[in-house]
């Protein structure tokens, strides 16, 4: 059983933090997720940005009734994280499922070397959830930063929405697993990355 990060082999995903995305449900995650991104982005450590992007007559369109997301502005990434895109160690993975582990995203991480991907973002209960469980099942120990990500759902309640997520994510890829931004922040600071620039 793991109990603590390995720092030395761990990315952080930035599920899709998108203006699109961001709403009154998913507004309070986004300072949350700014700092942890300018603390991992100091120590030079691997970031991974997603965007999601919706298309014609995709299953959102035809199953769910669901329209937006198919450019920019919407698509693009808030301007708070735009900077820490060109820092050395960052990427930016453009997909159009729910998933980060995508063909082209699980070439992306495993060229990064990490056995740990720590999770923030939105939505919670869509994007995250969906990568973590993909990472759990594919070998990777994932860590989802329980107050660094948000639901954005509108039909249902957003809190309840992410509640309900983290319940999930605790039963599916265990307690443990669920971490503060705090315990983040703090393991950044106690475990300096020697390639810091």
């Amino acid at each position: 059983m793991y109990s603590t990060i390995d720092m030395g082999a761990a990315a952080l995903l930035v599920i899709d933090v998108q203006n699109g995305f961001v709403n009154a449900g998913s507004a309070s995650a986004v300072p949350v997720i700014v700092d942890l991104v300018a603390d991992w982005s100091a120590d030079n450590r691997p970031t991974v940005f997603t965007r999601y992007r919706n298309y014609p007559n995709s299953p959102w369109e035809r199953l769910l009734g669901w329209r937006a997301l198919h450019g920019p502005p919407e698509t693009d990434l808030i301007d708070e994280l735009i900077p820490f895109t060109a820092r050395p160690k960052s990427h930016l993975l453009d997909k159009t499922v729910y998933t980060a582990l995508t063909a082209e995203g699980s070439r992306l991480i495993g060229a990064l070397g990490v056995t740990d991907l720590i999770l923030c973002g939105i939505a919670t209960d869509a994007c995250v959830l969906k990568t973590a469980l993909d990472a759990f099942e594919h070998g990777y120990v994932p860590w989802v930063v329980r107050d660094a990500v948000a639901s954005n759902a509108t039909r249902h309640s957003a809190q309840q929405m992410h509640d309900s997520a983290l319940r999930h994510l605790a039963r599916l890829i265990g307690e443990n697993q669920l971490i503060t931004a705090a315990q983040l922040t703090h393991l950044i600071h106690a475990t300096p990355n020697p390639d810091r620039r």
